[in-house]
């Protein structure tokens, strides 16, 4: 598997308390830019690498495409990254130059890239520095339904640490995110978007990956460069734009054999109607989960994929609701429930690039489908979805299949 691939631990979690927001400091100052393009760098860790057929440096090599464009008055680059050998730097992204932010208080320091601490301040610089009227966050690192960066030296030297999702809920808090996306494995969990969803962030769309991803990532030149030259695109546009680009970039020798890739743009909106039709789907077939429970096993198996998903069971949530809604076609109420969800998906998913063999197998985003309650992860108890509806159903189902 490649570096990038690679799947982090998961860690426990706990739930973030309260539904306040504060207000945002997005207006503190008036806007001098249309887009801030942020982006969190975590390679310290295995990521610091060469890699690839032409043992490519990763780091170096998204810093030269990056550079290659250089921010302009309209669309304003910052980069803090802590690479492996070294202190953190937060760099201002110039054409053929990276500006050292010397008076960023963590610049030059051995940062915990895992503190919820850290990444509030890179953020708080960053809007301070240049007010902008959207941004763009991204995460660089190893991913999980669990975590979003890994630091291998974390509070301290040979210390792991880990920023989970709900530290990212908390650190950003009060900020507004138009676009943010992870550059890496597994966040392209429904429960995951629905917690960024219903958990306070100021955010419309979320770009993520259901499965394990390849090293090469999104393409940094393009993206950057498609800003700059149309700094007034929307956010919807631009999380549209950031699959589009991907794609391009995977069809091309030499990454087009990263068969594992895929990105999802994913509606945080509408990913409230998705949960909300998946709970009154589950309702109609745990009144009879012994009627249902052949047609459920079935259609969990159908939704399976490769590259090592199901070993933490991960399964793809439209095939699930699709294949459910060809066994039980007769039920005219499940029928009507299954083509509620899939239209509701449909609405989710804004753009999505997968390639064989994944190309039928993956839509976007997935759902964890235990056939235990012991394989179960402890974090998952913190997470909205399945306190709302979906452990009852899995419950349920283990009962019925005596897998209790």
């Amino acid at each position: 598997m490649s570096p990038k691939g690679l799947a982090a631990g998961l860690l426990v979690i706990v739930v973030l308390a309260g539904a306040f927001i504060a207000p945002s400091v997005n207006a503190a100052r008036p806007a001098e830019a249309q887009w801030r393009y942020l982006i969190y760098l975590v390679a310290d860790n295995n990521l610091d690498v060469e890699a690839g057929l032409h043992h490519v440096p990763v780091v170096q090599d998204d810093f030269d495409e990056l550079m290659s464009v250089g921010s302009t008055d309209e669309v304003v680059c910052y980069v803090f990254v802590d690479r492996w050998y070294g202190p953190a730097n937060l760099f201002k992204i110039m054409k053929d130059e990276m500006v050292e932010m010397t008076d960023f208080a963590l610049n030059g320091l051995e940062a915990n890239m895992g503190d919820p601490a850290t990444l509030r301040s890179f953020v708080e610089y960053t809007y301070e520095a240049t007010p902008a009227d959207r941004t763009v966050l991204m995460f660089w690192n190893h991913g999980s339904p669990n975590i979003i960066a890994w630091d291998d030296n974390g509070p301290a030297e040979g210390v792991p640490d880990a920023l989970t999702h709900h530290e990212v809920l908390e650190a950003l808090d009060g900020y507004r995110v138009d676009v943010m996306g992870a550059d890496e494995c597994l966040v392209g969990q429904v429960e995951v978007a629905y917690e960024y969803a219903v958990g306070g962030l100021d955010c419309e769309y979320l770009l993520a990956s259901e499965t394990y991803t390849g090293w090469r990532g999104y393409p940094y030149d393009q993206t950057f460069a498609r800003l700059v030259d149309d700094p007034s695109m929307t956010a919807r546009e631009c999380a549209v734009m950031f699959i589009q680009e991907v794609e391009a970039l995977l069809s091309q020798p030499p990454y087009m054999s990263e068969a594992i890739n895929n990105h999802a743009a994913i509606d945080l909106v509408a990913v409230k109607e998705l949960v909300a039709s998946l709970e009154d789907l589950t309702e109609l077939l745990a009144k009879d989960m012994r009627l249902y429970m052949s047609a459920i096993s079935k259609a969990r198996s159908e939704a399976t994929y490769s590259y090592g998903a199901n070993s933490v069971n991960l399964i793809d949530l439209r095939d699930f609701v699709s294949s459910l809604g060809r066994s039980l076609a007769s039920d005219d109420e499940i029928g009507a429930a299954c083509t509620a969800a899939l239209n509701a998906f449909d609405e989710t998913i804004i753009a999505l690039q997968v390639w064989n063999p994944l190309e039928n197998k993956v839509h976007g985003l997935g759902v964890l489908f235990a056939m235990h309650e012991h394989d179960v992860p402890d974090y998952y108890y913190e997470y909205a979805m399945p306190n709302e509806f979906w452990l009852d159903f899995l419950g349920a189902f283990w009962q019925a299949a005596g897998n209790t």
